[in-house]
């Protein structure tokens, strides 16, 4: 991400000791313009960013926001925003809150009962590894209250990306190889419950985020990313995760921002972030 363009004629203090640069007084505006959505926040505040996350390629076919009103995949990012855990962060286009919202990053856990009900699958040990877990520890989760699940009762991951998807989800490995890319992912019964495509623990809420095209290359995402963070650890979270698919130039801007791998998930790179 580039940091943000300022014009050499701002001011005419410019000196090197000099705390009123330019860029410090750009990077001060920034954060001024950052606040937290209430938890009240509706659906349509979302879509368009979720739009840009699962339509980052021009070179995949396009998912239509009609489409992300309704598909399992999609609705997981902020259906019935405000429950437990749900923290987002926008970036207005001025210091004013009323103004437009131009850049969002939002964190959500997978819902408890869908993370234990999926029994029979299991963690990658390379998430294990990373996370400084056994396989157990990582399945079952601090966040799993005691006698609601049997030993190493909940989901691991191992996820193909649909096709047009930057946002993060995992279904079972093994069906992947079996499924068409462009599943049918509208919400069913009998589906298994999606638990995201950066999933890797319970306890740990996935992150996804956006900037509109006309405000990007201007530090609101490595701002926004470095607030949501700040406000996940402060909340006790110990990590949050994240999937980016192979090309996507945003993998640059996690890695900047202290974000390590710790496996894949079909043609996706699934990302943490400490926060200790």
């Amino acid at each position: 991400m580039n940091a943000a363009h300022t014009d050499a004629h701002d001011s005419q203090n410019t000196s090197a000791d000099s705390p009123n640069t330019s860029a410090e007084a750009a990077a001060a505006s920034l954060r001024g313009r950052i606040r937290p959505l209430p938890a009240e926040t509706d659906d349509e505040t979302f879509l368009p960013f979720l739009d840009l996350c699962f339509n980052w390629s021009m070179d995949r076919p396009r998912i239509e926001i009609e489409d992300l009103r309704f598909r399992s995949d999609a609705v997981f990012y902020y259906r019935g925003w405000g429950r437990e855990g749900d923290i987002a962060v926008a970036a207005h286009a001025e210091a004013d809150a009323q103004s437009p919202i131009v850049g969002l990053a939002w964190v959500r856990l997978a819902d408890i009962d869908d993370v234990v009900g999926r029994a029979d699958e299991k963690v990658g040990g390379d998430f294990a590894a990373a996370l400084d877990k056994t396989g157990t520890e990582v399945v079952r989760s601090e966040v799993v209250p005691e006698g609601d699940a049997d030993a190493g009762a909940v989901a691991g991951s191992g996820s193909d990306v649909p096709a047009g998807t930057d946002t993060d989800g995992s279904a079972d490995a093994d069906d992947a190889a079996t499924e068409p890319a462009a599943a049918d992912l509208t919400p069913s019964d009998e589906q298994m419950p999606f638990t995201g495509y950066g999933w890797v623990a319970a306890d740990i809420p996935e992150l996804s985020m956006a900037v509109l095209p006309d405000h990007q290359g201007q530090g609101i995402g490595g701002a926004l990313l470095d607030t949501v963070c700040a406000l996940a650890r402060m909340s006790g979270f110990p990590a949050v995760s994240l999937s980016v698919e192979d090309g996507n130039g945003a993998a640059k801007l996690y890695a900047d921002h202290g974000f390590v791998s710790v496996g894949r998930n079909g043609d996706s790179d699934v990302l943490v972030r400490k926060l200790g």
